[in-house]
């Protein structure tokens, strides 16, 4: 039976290897220096960031863990694009191999998407994968035709890098 929840601190661990496990699945020819840097960073970073801007929300199938979804929420200042101010990017959505095509992944931003609607956000947004624009597509995302152009400034190791 599959269980679902919201992440607390004492789950580190297990965000910490699901987060490790859906980096080194998208990125496969990551070296290991750069997943180490990676690795290292996370812990402090959960510590500081889980349940105040970012949830993460955990599938587990008899207290294993099967999936999770990460929600990080932004605050900034109002716009005709954004008039709460409030919105939401959700990444690292991310399903074990022996659990994908059970709805664990679909059931994981639905959650996401009924908090959301609860905290007053203008929008969520995501980059998808191939793989998984269908289920985004099925939750009700649409693709972002906007009269913006994204652009980034990469420093130091990032340069050319995605997410």
């Amino acid at each position: 039976m599959i269980t679902y929840r919201k992440a607390q601190p004492s789950d580190m661990e297990t965000i910490i290897m699901l987060r490790m496990g859906y980096l080194n699945e998208t990125h496969p020819d990551m070296e290991k220096e750069m997943s180490d840097k990676i690795n290292s960073q996370l812990y402090g970073y959960f510590q500081e960031h889980l349940n105040r801007d970012i949830v993460v929300y955990l599938a587990e199938s008899d207290g294993k863990p099967a999936g999770c979804v990460f929600f990080v929420l932004v605050n900034k200042p109002a716009s005709p694009l954004f008039i709460t101010g409030k919105t939401g990017t959700l990444m690292n959505v991310f399903t074990l191999p022996e659990y994908r095509r059970m709805g664990i992944g679909e059931h994981l931003v639905q959650m996401a998407i009924d908090d959301g609607s609860k905290w007053d956000l203008s929008y969520i947004e995501l980059r998808s994968t191939k793989c998984g624009y269908p289920l985004y597509k099925k939750t009700g995302f649409a693709e972002d035709k906007s009269i913006y152009m994204s652009m980034k400034l990469f420093f130091g190791n990032d340069e050319g890098k995605e997410s």
